[in-house]
């Protein structure tokens, strides 16, 4: 999703600043960013199961998102779940783990963002009723 989006983005304003989120457990991307080339590694579990896994060899997104994220953040599962609590208490939303990624990773950073405009996409709200229970107890 983030290099389809980075991508209009960019095109319609270079100076926009795109900033990846991803699970600690499951960093490809970054990983493979940071490497230049698709990274084969083991991802752990996570929340954020729709953006686990490994990135498909001869996709393009590897190199769109290397063209067009500026950087990316990382955060641990404490943190998504820190991030799913925030949606349901604050704005009665219930998200998914990977829709809590960009919550999670701006209030991780929440100083480097003061005074800017900022944009969340939050993109899901499948959760189980099992994980939702461990979430929230």
């Amino acid at each position: 999703m983030i290099s389809g989006i980075a991508g209009y983005l960019k095109s319609t304003d270079k100076n926009i600043e795109i900033i990846g989120c991803q699970p600690e457990n499951s960093a490809v991307m970054y990983e493979s960013i940071k490497a230049g080339k698709i990274v084969e590694m083991e991802s752990k579990p996570t929340l954020s199961d729709a953006s686990a896994g490994g990135i498909e060899k001869g996709t393009i997104t590897l190199d769109i998102c290397k063209k067009y994220v500026d950087n990316f953040i990382l955060v641990t599962e404490e943190e998504i779940k820190e991030g799913i609590k925030l949606f349901i208490e604050k704005h009665n939303l219930l998200i998914e783990g990977t829709a809590a990624l960009p919550a999670a990773s701006y209030l991780k950073t929440i100083e480097k963002f003061k005074n800017k405009n900022v944009v969340l996409i939050l993109s899901g709200a499948r959760i189980s009723l099992d994980q939702l229970k461990e979430i929230l107890t």
